[in-house]
């Protein structure tokens, strides 16, 4: 099946990172409760300074750092994916204007996103997660909008700058 366009991707990369975003802090909030509450049980029983106790506060030092990278990969991939996309999807010039408007509504929705990361990182509950979380919260809250901008820009370079190689004909 061949396809003609990459114009949803955009949008639903921009989505997704954002989902992944929230799912892996959510996640990270969850099991740091429930390593505390291990951790709270070690310290009050005959299994203080044990192995098992040791165990667990290794793990629970690589769980609250491990999240943060993992969305970084997450970011990495998605725009890997865009630009690879981008590069191999065959598109007309006559597109490029639709794909700025569709681009626009992607930067609007980026924006509502980074809004809601900014007043969902404020509460109580998941305001100390977001401490252990610098990259995903550098992302979807400050340069959330920049983020997106350099990506559309850059898939916007690989979907349309294919026509201006040597030769004058697009890679197929």
């Amino acid at each position: 099946m061949k396809k003609k366009g990459d114009i949803p991707s955009i949008l639903f990369a921009i989505i997704i990172i954002f989902v992944a975003g929230v799912i892996l802090l959510v996640m990270s909030n969850l099991t740091s409760q429930i390593y505390q509450g291990f951790d709270d049980y070690f310290d009050n029983s005959k299994y203080n300074g044990t192995e098992a106790h040791q165990a667990l506060n290794t793990v629970q030092e690589y769980e609250e750092s491990m999240w943060d990278y993992v969305f970084l990969a997450i970011v990495i991939g998605y725009v890997l994916m865009l630009i690879i996309l981008g590069f191999s999807t065959q598109i007309s010039a006559v597109f490029y204007f639709i794909y700025g408007i569709v681009a626009m509504i992607g930067l609007f929705v980026g924006v509502a996103l980074s809004n809601t990361w900014e007043k969902m990182v404020e509460t109580d509950a998941l305001s100390g997660t977001v401490a252990r979380f610098p990259i995903t919260d550098a992302i979807l809250n400050n340069f959330y909008p920049l983020f997106i901008t350099v990506v559309i820009v850059i898939t916007m370079i690989m979907l349309f700058g294919k026509s201006f190689l040597p030769g004058g004909e697009e890679i197929r």
